[in-house]
């Protein structure tokens, strides 16, 4: 913890506490619902000059890289059993992707996604997932993504994205649980 703090972004330090807007998501995780919709929707009220704190059970790794585009950065902190993750917008009109393998690009903020696609493919047999993840992708352009819920990490899957233009996140929540998020590329 004292290690975390050192390395705490500065835009966090001596934080007004009424600029915190908190949202727990664990009890909709617990009651089986998918949060990225909640959360989304929780965002659009949150002003630039405000932090956005989320707690979860888990570290959100593509909720990272969705909310980079809309120009926030992220700072984590875990107690105990729960992450703490700090949303915050800083004056730089461009931010930092980290991409599938790992390495970063500057990109430029874009619009607010206004459209949240998501499939679940968890039951399916090769090669339908794919497939239902290829159909469902040509609804996806600059202003939606796409949450597949998949169980396993679809590494067939990243190169047909990559020659369609689109990109991919993937978190495993689990054993059998992965949640894959997929953008189109700028």
């Amino acid at each position: 913890m004292e290690e975390d703090q050192l390395n705490k972004p500065v835009a966090l330090n001596n934080l007004n506490k009424d600029k915190v807007k908190v949202l727990d998501v664990r009890p909709i995780i617990n009651s089986g619902k998918d949060p990225f919709t909640d959360i989304m929707s929780f965002l659009k009220d949150i002003k630039d000059d405000e932090i956005f704190l989320l707690k979860n059970s888990f570290e959100p790794l593509p909720l990272y890289a969705v909310l980079g585009k809309k120009g926030y950065e992220h700072f984590t902190e875990i107690n105990e059993t729960v992450y703490e993750v700090y949303f915050y917008k800083t004056v730089n009109d461009q931010n930092i992707e980290v991409n599938r393998n790992g390495s970063s690009e500057i990109i430029e903020s874009q619009n607010d996604l206004t459209n949240v696609i998501e499939i679940d493919v968890r039951d399916l047999e090769p090669p339908e997932p794919m497939v239902k993840i290829l159909e469902a992708i040509q609804q996806v352009d600059g202003n939606s993504l796409l949450v597949v819920h998949h169980h396993r990490e679809p590494m067939m899957l990243y190169p047909k994205l990559e020659e369609r233009g689109y990109q991919a996140i993937t978190n495993k929540i689990d054993e059998n649980y992965y949640k894959v998020v997929i953008t189109k590329k700028e």
